[in-house]
């Protein structure tokens, strides 16, 4: 009766299901993506590289940490603290998932955040933005690694203090200012980690000739990294809402979907690079060559010349005047048509590089003004 009393004139609706119903979607979601991810990965090599193993181990830490989130809307997650359900021992309960929730979630982010990190830095970079992806490895493992763990286990001695509702238990703990820091600092920097993975990769595809189905299809997969990027900015916005709500429980859902929604969304843009040529080949086994074009019927593939063309491929060799040339090998990768190195299809840069398996026939024709239209000359530059 006395909680009756207590509530009268007070809302009491309930958001737990607002963050169980996201939970579940975002798990099968991302579950299937990473799965398709190490399936492909598995499938042109036999075996995973670091960037696999960093990728399903996040992945797997990440879906516990989830777990722990929804069984929080299970003790009162999503009520308000004046709902008779927020009981001593329900808020204990919260208090203690809230904890293991938050500890997988950051692990798992971390580790799909490396698993990026070590991704791009086997793609044919420069040395300059290698050495900014490795700076920015380093402020990652510190901030949003490193300090959030001393956070999470040294701010409660002993770790259980974190759950102690009645107060009754030996221990102590630090004041709120450190875990502000962490909270601010971490979403700041998975913020600007987003941006240098999402823009530099789209500056670099820039300066490289590509047909314009690749070249969009390429930035599309790199621009949906920037879904995270908002995420962790809607994440910075929850955190000071949280702190000064006086309703923690049910202020902190949107916060606790948007905190267990980058982890996931992370491992979703994390599996699409090496899957776009794979979505790539699928669609041109389901959709007509009028309507995606084809990669092979280039204007030009050379310095500006519009009478370049792709020399023919025989087994593992490539051919140069009608011969098969033994002694130059495809490499590996130009083999693999999935794998991270064939993410750009081999093609001659804007400076007239060439790439690795493309040999090219340029043929240089001038015409005589005599006005019979006779060709005067004719030659082959082999590149």
């Amino acid at each position: 009766m006395a909680a009756a009393t207590s509530t009268e004139g007070l809302p009491l609706d309930d958001r737990s299901n607002d963050l169980k119903i996201p939970i579940v979607t975002l798990i099968v979601f991302s579950s299937i993506f990473v799965s398709l991810r190490l399936y492909v990965s598995w499938k042109n090599r036999n075996f995973f590289q670091l960037t696999d193993h960093l990728l399903w181990t996040g992945h797997l830490l990440a879906i516990v940490g989830a777990v722990f989130a929804y069984k929080t809307a299970e003790v009162g997650g999503g009520r308000h603290v004046w709902d008779p359900i927020q009981t001593p021992a329900n808020l204990e309960e919260y208090l203690r998932w809230l904890w293991f929730g938050q500890l997988f979630n950051l692990y798992g982010m971390a580790l799909i955040k490396l698993s990026i990190c070590a991704y791009i830095l086997m793609l044919d970079f420069s040395k300059g933005y290698r050495i900014v992806i490795w700076l920015s490895v380093v402020i990652h493992v510190g901030i949003n690694f490193v300090f959030p763990s001393i956070i999470l286990l040294g701010e409660c001695q002993p770790i259980s203090k974190h759950w102690d509702v009645a107060g009754t238990q030996p221990g102590s703990c630090w004041g709120d200012k450190p875990r502000v820091i962490s909270g601010y600092s971490g979403a700041a920097t998975n913020m600007l980690t987003d941006l240098i993975y999402t823009v530099a990769p789209l500056v670099y595809v820039s300066r490289v000739q590509l047909p314009k189905r690749t070249l969009w299809g390429v930035r599309a997969v790199f621009l949906l990294g920037l879904i995270t990027t908002t995420i962790s900015a809607l994440k910075l916005y929850e955190m000071k809402s949280l702190y000064s709500s006086s309703d923690a429980t049910y202020t902190s859902v949107n916060l606790s979907i948007f905190a267990v929604s980058e982890v996931f969304v992370g491992a979703f843009t994390a599996s699409l690079p090496p899957l776009r040529k794979t979505f790539e080949t699928v669609l041109r086994r389901v959709l007509p060559e009028s309507v995606l074009g084809t990669s092979r019927n280039r204007k030009s593939l050379g310095k500006g010349t519009g009478n370049s063309y792709v020399m023919k491929e025989v087994g593992n060799s490539y051919v140069v005047n009608g011969n098969a040339v033994g002694s130059q090998e495809r490499p590996k990768h130009d083999l693999d048509n999935d794998s991270e190195y064939s993410i750009l299809e081999a093609q001659q840069s804007l400076e007239g590089k060439d790439t690795i398996g493309t040999i090219t026939c340029t043929t240089e024709i001038s015409i005589a003004g005599d006005g019979r239209g006779s060709v005067r000359s004719r030659g082959h530059d082999w590149v």
